[in-house]
């Protein structure tokens, strides 16, 4: 009697396909943030052990935490950073003195229809190249410039601003004022005004309203604003080159100058990622009292 042919299981069982749209979505946007965030965080956290050479003045590749210690121990760099700092945070309180009004009018006064309008020329400027609007104030604010030209009359007001602090703070008040204003604008949108309107219902005064309903419901977007804007003007050097004086220079020039004029990498990678671990602590800060979505509406 023939045997009858029973087939292999394994051999009928059919080829698992490979489901490459995952990969594809996933891997090249994380493949381009290890090689361009994270790499180059990775190379400079490994330069800034390094040390240089006394004899040669090259960079050589050890395990040292004499640049660290510089950075963190040295009264010089000290108050370098304690004064990028205070720059820094006074910026963004003026910034966010400037944006709050503007941000609430648009996204809760202004008609819907307007808005986008409103929007689009607060972020006009923003579009023009930073180093053109960072010159731009060179001008005004110089000897004989714009500026003196106008209110040169007034008692107090005939010298000129340029190569101050408070040259400094206007040019990054202007340049990133839209990234203030923009998360400020969002969360004004989102905000059920039935809580105003309860407020007003009840009797209570609008400097009270203000301070009990509108503040808390737009603290996202003013906590959002306080941060994206205080981290690029607290890594800048561009605007303290160009407007700053010689004698009030922030850390974002001193690490330029490391790299550029100095070629102390080691020293220059060590204050990078102390800059860098201040910005992720206000990063911590952002998510952890705004949340993205409730900013955005999303």
């Amino acid at each position: 009697m023939a045997m009858e042919y029973v087939p292999n299981a394994e051999a009928i069982r059919p080829r698992r396909q490979i489901d490459w749209v995952p990969i594809i979505t996933l891997g090249i946007p994380t493949l381009f943030v290890i090689l361009f965030f994270v790499m180059p965080i990775v190379l400079i956290g490994r330069y800034s052990f390094n040390s240089i050479d006394p004899v040669t003045g090259l960079m050589t590749t050890d395990w040292s935490f004499a640049a660290y210690e510089r950075a963190l121990t040295s009264p010089i760099y000290q108050k370098i950073f304690l004064r990028t700092l205070t720059i820094a945070l006074t910026s963004t309180i003026v910034a966010l003195l400037l944006a709050y009004p503007l941000g609430y009018f648009i996204g809760a006064v202004a008609e819907p229809q307007q808005q986008g309008t409103l929007i689009l020329l607060v972020l006009i400027p923003f579009w023009t190249s930073y180093v053109i609007r960072t010159y731009a104030w060179i001008g005004i604010l110089q000897t004989n410039g714009f500026l003196q030209e106008v209110v040169g009359w007034v008692p107090g007001m005939g010298g000129s601003l340029l190569y101050s602090r408070a040259a400094v703070i206007i040019g990054f008040v202007h340049v990133y004022l839209p990234i203030m204003i923009l998360p400020i604008y969002a969360s004004a949108r989102n905000m059920d005004k039935r809580y105003i309107e309860a407020a007003h219902d009840l009797g209570a005064s609008p400097f009270r309203t203000f301070l009990r309903v509108t503040l808390p419901l737009t603290s996202p977007g003013i906590i959002a604003g306080i941060v994206l804007f205080f981290i690029p003007v607290f890594g800048s050097f561009v605007t303290p080159q160009l407007l700053g004086g010689t004698g009030d220079t922030m850390m974002g020039q001193q690490i330029q100058n490391q790299f550029g004029e100095a070629f102390n990498w080691p020293f220059g990678a060590a204050l990078s990622m102390v800059m860098t671990a201040v910005v992720l602590v206000a990063m911590v800060l952002f998510f952890r009292f705004a949340d993205p979505e409730e900013i955005y509406g999303g």
